[in-house]
């Protein structure tokens, strides 16, 4: 009887003319085939956050139409109110971030993709002010990945795409310490062909 650790291994379209339309491709297979590309990404990036808002919170608002995990539910529902303008977010970004990173957990798997999105907002919202929260970001990933995400190339892709965000966004203030930034980013060490199989 299949798992959810062998759902991982699933049929993948075959693009190549003939009979046989699906073809097995292994855990690792999959992940070759991650692409993360943000600065020539479909996803269209606002310049602006809408008026009187913030990305985090046009984010948020996003993600409540597109996700209905009880998880990310309730996690709007106690964020909207501190969230309703940048100053508000600023005041409370100590908060916000620590309720996000709470909830990156293997559990909360259908809540992932958006708090990954969320915390990328929250990056281009607080800037500068955003470089202590990496350190326990790294660490939070890694928990993550450590827990069951390395078996899964979705989450995968949506936690280094989140990554990526979030080191484009902050790029100029990255470069003046990049010492500290080479260590952050060493955390997240990339697992060997031996780990996935």
């Amino acid at each position: 009887m299949a798992t959810a650790s062998h759902a991982a291994a699933v049929k993948s379209l075959n693009k190549s003319p003939g009979r046989r339309r699906f073809v097995f491709k292994t855990l690792f297979q999959r992940i070759e085939d991650i692409d993360i590309n943000v600065f020539r990404s479909l996803d269209k990036l606002k310049a602006e956050p809408s008026e009187g808002s913030s990305f985090f919170r046009d984010c948020l608002i996003e993600w409540r139409e597109l996700n209905m995990a009880e998880d990310f539910i309730s996690f709007y529902e106690e964020m909207m109110p501190i969230v309703q303008t940048l100053p508000l977010i600023l005041l409370h970004k100590e908060l916000i971030f620590s309720k996000l990173i709470s909830r990156l957990q293997m559990k909360a798997r259908l809540s992932l993709e958006p708090i990954l999105r969320l915390i990328a907002a929250l990056s281009r919202d607080l800037l500068e002010e955003f470089l202590p929260f990496l350190p326990r970001l790294a660490d939070s990933l890694v928990s993550l990945l450590e827990n069951g995400a390395d078996r899964e190339p979705e989450i995968i892709e949506q936690i280094f795409m989140s990554w990526s965000y979030i080191m484009m966004y902050l790029q100029k203030y990255l470069i003046r310490d990049i010492v500290n930034l080479l260590k952050v980013t060493a955390k997240l060490r990339y697992y060997p062909k031996e780990h996935i199989q």
